[in-house]
């Protein structure tokens, strides 16, 4: 096994028809590609048909949610509903093979120590409810890192999550995380510790992790937007997290991810970067 390496959503730099976009990532040695369902699981079958021989070819499918999903959320109707959406998000990844679903945690929680965690226990059992009524075959959870400090997803909640629902595996966004703890992975040795961290506390599922990888401008509440790839904060410093530090411990911890880059309109730019730094290293 290595690691994958690809694009969230069609780059606005592809051009051509959709037949013919996995040939464009294939020509940049891509091979992963993370569907985003932001309005609603739902496409129509020509789109189904595609992905799946898309598989055929190598390629590896995960599906994003839309960001309403919100399990944590007080109000039981919008949590209710977003077990619903995410019911629906796994018939459709039956459908097309995939086994990878990417959802953020939410928000709609008091922000208090408590209330977080009972938004995160709320999470828990809705996730549990859900793998226990329905066959899920080969499909797994992947909540994701938040951007925003307010919004559920620190690593520990993650961490928490993933220890608590069989079905769940973490999806790490290095550069939410970086946003969300104000800057914090400054060097390559503190994005070892935390993926160190990780790895300890749920050595397992960290097995099958799922990154997403970018750099990204933050400011005192967390994430502002993600940057082009290889653009500058506004201040003039150089972007972070830092990928070439991302890469160099793929290797060196033995980490085979699926990493998806969601750099702002630079998607397979920033793809491509890091795939072509793993395999110049491996």
């Amino acid at each position: 096994m290595i690691a994958k390496f690809g694009v969230a959503g069609i780059p606005v730099n592809y051009k051509g028809k959709m037949e013919g976009f996995f040939d464009w990532l294939k020509s940049m040695n891509l091979n992963a590609y993370e569907v985003q369902c932001n309005f609603g699981f739902r496409m129509s079958e020509k789109t189904k048909q595609m992905l799946l021989e898309s598989q055929k070819q190598g390629f590896y499918i995960s599906i994003h949610g839309p960001y309403y999903i919100n399990l944590g959320s007080v109000n039981s109707d919008v949590a209710e509903r977003s077990v619903d959406i995410l019911q629906k998000g796994i018939e459709l990844a039956k459908e097309i093979n995939c086994t990878r679903i990417i959802f953020h945690p939410g928000g709609g929680h008091e922000n208090t120590e408590q209330g977080r965690k009972e938004a995160i226990d709320r999470i828990v059992n809705y996730l549990n409810t859900i793998s226990s009524n329905i066959d899920m075959k080969d499909v797994k959870f992947y909540p994701e890192i938040g951007g925003k400090t307010a919004n559920l997803g620190s690593l520990d909640e993650i961490i928490e999550i993933c220890k608590k629902c069989d079905k769940a595996y973490p999806c790490i966004d290095i550069a939410h995380l970086h946003a969300r703890e104000n800057g914090s992975i400054k060097s390559k040795e503190i994005l070892r510790s935390k993926l160190q961290y990780l790895q300890q506390q749920i050595p397992e599922k960290f097995k099958q992790i799922h990154f997403h990888a970018y750099t990204i401008n933050y400011g005192e509440k967390g994430e502002i937007k993600h940057l082009v790839h290889g653009e500058n904060m506004p201040n003039g410093e150089v972007g972070l997290p830092n990928l070439d530090w991302f890469v160099e411990l793929l290797h060196e911890m033995n980490i085979e991810p699926w990493v998806i880059s969601e750099a702002h309109d630079s998607q397979e730019l920033g793809a491509k970067y890091m795939r072509d730094k793993y395999f110049e290293n491996a």
